[in-house]
């Protein structure tokens, strides 16, 4: 059975409050509910005893209780505070999107960051990443971290205007990890970014073999972290491959 845990107050909430109210801009951020004064803290791991920051999402009661519905889904409210995050630091996440022309994959309709494989003569997927160097100073583009968690098979499962049109610089070919293992790929040929600028490149992953990508059976949930300057990491929010949503095993409770 699932245990209830212990609710603990947020310390110094006004200014909690505050802090959330300014990563949001004051507008709620699933809607353009704009009347914060009955904005509703949310744990975004439903864990009311973690009041890190990082976990906390303020947002209008309606969303909230979507959430608590699971009309929003959880990877949904990550993902969005992910992005909230990016905004505020050195390089942030834009866009993915496939290279239809350059592999056999295609986005799923209505469905954010998820894509199918549709020919299967070219099954490793490419992916085009989109992002900006907020900091003052050129940075390089130096590791990229992935990993890769197999969905079960009985399911199928920004707004940001760049200056101009983006073209990938280079393309990165990256192997898929083993189910949730890391793999991390240090770059030989470093991109430089200069300061306050888009960039563009591509990332193709790769297996042993194509049937890692087979449809219906090889579906997963990918999780890209870039390297920058051998200091830092950006997350970016999690890609679907062969799935439209995303989904855990089912699982089932009983009396010991």
């Amino acid at each position: 059975m699932k245990r209830n845990k212990k609710r603990i107050p947020i310390p110094k909430v006004a200014k909690v409050k505050a802090e959330l109210q300014k990563e949001i801009g004051s507008i709620c951020p699933f809607c353009t509910n704009d009347d914060v004064g009955h904005f509703q803290i949310h744990h975004i791991d439903e864990d009311p005893s973690n009041n890190d920051t990082f976990n906390l999402l303020l947002l209008c009661p309606t969303c909230h209780s979507k959430i608590t519905k699971e009309d929003i889904s959880k990877q949904d409210v990550i993902d969005k505070k992910l992005n909230l995050r990016n905004k505020e630091s050195l390089v942030q996440f834009i866009s993915v999107s496939i290279d239809e022309e350059n592999c056999g994959w295609r986005p799923f309709r209505n469905a954010t960051n998820a894509f199918e494989a549709v020919k299967e003569q070219s099954l490793f997927p490419i992916f085009n990443f989109s992002l900006i160097n907020n900091s003052s100073k050129t940075l390089l583009l130096t590791s990229v971290r992935v990993k890769a968690k197999n969905l079960p098979i009985g399911l199928s499962g920004s707004n940001i205007p760049l200056p101009n049109i983006l073209r990938p610089t280079i393309t990165y070919k990256i192997k898929m990890p083993s189910d949730g293992e890391i793999e991390e790929t240090i770059l030989q040929d470093e991109l430089e970014i200069p300061s306050t600028r888009a960039f563009k490149f591509k990332i193709e992953l790769y297996a042993e073999s194509m049937e890692a990508f087979k449809p219906p059976f090889c579906k997963y949930a990918v999780f890209f972290e870039f390297g920058f300057n051998n200091e830092f990491l950006t997350e970016i929010p999690m890609i679907l491959l062969n799935s439209s949503k995303y989904y855990e095993e089912l699982r089932y409770y009983g009396l010991a």
